[in-house]
């Protein structure tokens, strides 16, 4: 008996219609979401402006009712009577309490320090109480004014003329914004300035999601005529709960 030929294969089933199976077609499919979603994320808002940066900076820091400072520097002479650095914490309107490390004459002290409304009291080393006293004495002027909106740090922000946004760096985990611009020397608060008519170099360091003003470099001839010399002033725990008295109304 002779065999019937087979009938022609349909070659219109799934895999001529389709040439990507179902779960391929569905690797796919995420494939493509994701890329689009990565696009999304790697888009960012356009930065603000460096005047607008350093004007919310200044708001902020304005606004805070306190904070926390931490002051160091490099280049100090060593000679005469110079600020070297201090801690403390700064309240509204005109209230400080910390310490201050003072070199005197090639040696270095550390003096507990508290201001209040322009008096300020002093806890010399191996005295055990408070002094009323002239911070010109441990070369520098009346720290209570760092918070002050027109004399402080703050006021430091409204001297830039055409300011633009230098390199963002890393600092204890957070991304600042970074501005670097010349302010007159007298301008400076707190640290005394031997030659105020030579400029002062200002870097400040801005928080661009929060705005605050993180940290404030200056570098000028503070403690010579002849080289320059660095402070670094870092504010933290902003609005933080502190409450200064002075020691002798206590």
């Amino acid at each position: 008996m002779s065999r019937l030929p087979h009938p022609p294969r349909d070659r219109s089933g799934p895999s001529a219609r389709s040439p990507l199976t179902a779960p391929a077609a569905l690797i796919v499919a995420a494939l493509v979401a994701l890329g689009l979603l990565a696009a999304g994320c790697g888009s960012s808002s356009p930065k603000v402006s460096a005047t607008t940066l350093l004007q919310k900076a200044k708001a902020t820091a304005d606004a805070a009712s306190a904070v926390h400072f931490v002051l160091t520097s490099s280049g100090v002479s060593l000679s005469g009577t110079n600020l070297v650095n201090g801690e403390g914490d700064l309240a509204r309107p005109s209230s400080m309490k910390g310490t201050f490390g003072v070199a005197i004459s090639g040696f270095t002290a550390n003096v507990k320090v508290v201001s209040v409304g322009g008096t300020f009291e002093a806890e010399l080393p191996f005295t055990g109480h408070y002094s009323k006293t002239d911070p010109a004495s441990f070369g520098l002027k009346d720290p209570a004014v760092l918070l002050d909106p027109h004399q402080g740090l703050t006021s430091l922000l409204t001297l830039a003329h055409s300011p633009t946004l230098g390199k963002s760096e890393r600092q204890a985990g957070e991304l600042l914004d970074t501005l670097s611009y010349t302010i007159p020397g007298s301008a400076v608060p707190v640290i005394p300035d031997v030659n105020p008519s030579k400029p002062v170099q200002l870097t400040v360091a801005i928080n661009p999601t929060n705005y605050q003003l993180r940290t404030v470099t200056l570098v000028g001839p503070f403690t010579s005529a002849t080289s320059n010399s660095t402070y670094v002033v870092t504010l933290s725990n902003y609005n933080e709960h502190v409450k200064i008295t002075l020691p002798s109304a206590s």
